[in-house]
């Protein structure tokens, strides 16, 4: 396994023993041969350590931990990456799953010139998929600061990790934009790959793991921790993300002023969106229920 280094993935589970076991399935099924998984169960209130436990059992890829108190997923990632033993680290959400290749194609691409690699993903709302950045991209500091273009899992260096003390569990929201713009920051710019390998489940009904009802005051504290690295168009376009997230509706003049700091296909998207409300919201109940889900109430 010399030429294959040891990749330790990352996960945080709660309450969620059966999308967990899918997750770690993805996981197992990699085409790259040399790897462990560790998944730490934030204090579960059902039986989700045990279901995973058992299941598990004879995999010595697979390591179950437990917290004995919550302390959120920013606090379980940190704790599977203090202990894990590969030279690079990349995360896995518990409702979410890797596609077969992935870790296969992340490595194949990481060059120490780059802080980490990640990947286009897909976002899957159950009876509709689209692939999100799906271009080829070398990501700066300064692309990070204006918009969150890489994803929320990245291959690093384990080493990278530890030296920048990990996930911010003071967040409530962004813990893993804020890592990406810390990485990016310290080692230099990321690259992204145009082959998504990654899938994000949006179309269950349990709520995310990386949801939070303080995302608002959560954006205020980011932009605060990272104000000093901040242009003033990355000031305008993180503004712009703060709109979007108050589901502001931006009057023309606004939308123009907006458009002086790039993004303008973002922009001009979430304008038209709500000009055209009716249409937005029947395009997603199209997505997320099909066309059966069209006719029903």
């Amino acid at each position: 396994m010399s030429q294959w280094p040891l990749i330790s993935v990352y996960m945080p589970t709660y309450n969620r023993a059966q999308m967990a076991c899918r997750a770690i399935d993805s996981v197992l099924a990699q085409t790259y041969p040399n790897i462990e998984l560790i998944v730490v169960d934030d204090a579960s209130k059902d039986d989700t350590f045990a279901v995973l436990s058992e299941r598990y059992a004879s995999d010595v890829r697979v390591r179950i931990l437990r917290q004995t108190e919550g302390q959120g997923a920013c606090a379980a990632r940190n704790r599977a990456i203090e202990v894990a033993n590969g030279e690079f680290v990349t995360g896995l959400d518990d409702d979410d799953e890797f596609l077969p290749q992935r870790l296969s194609q992340l490595y194949a691409a990481y060059d120490d010139r780059y802080s980490c690699v990640c990947s286009a993903y897909l976002w899957d709302y159950g009876s509709f998929t689209k692939t999100l950045f799906a271009q080829r991209q070398t990501v700066n500091l300064s692309n990070l600061l204006d918009l969150h273009t890489l994803s929320n899992q990245a291959l690093v260096k384990r080493e990278r990790m530890l030296q920048l003390g990990g996930f911010d569990v003071s967040l409530a929201a962004f813990q893993d934009y804020d890592m990406w713009v810390r990485v990016v920051a310290a080692y230099g710019p990321a690259l992204r790959l145009a082959e998504a390998s990654y899938r994000v489940h949006v179309g269950h009904e349990q709520g995310r793991i990386t949801n939070s009802p303080k995302r608002l005051d959560a954006h205020q504290q980011f932009v605060a921790k990272h104000r000093s690295l901040m242009s003033e168009r990355n000031l305008q376009n993180q503004m712009f993300y703060r709109l979007t997230m108050q589901h502001h509706v931006l009057r023309f003049t606004e939308f123009l002023s907006l458009c002086r700091y790039g993004l303008v296909k973002v922009k001009w998207r979430y304008y038209l969106k709500h000009k055209l409300a009716g249409l937005s919201q029947l395009r997603m109940r199209l997505l997320s229920k099909g066309l059966s889900g069209l006719f029903k109430k």
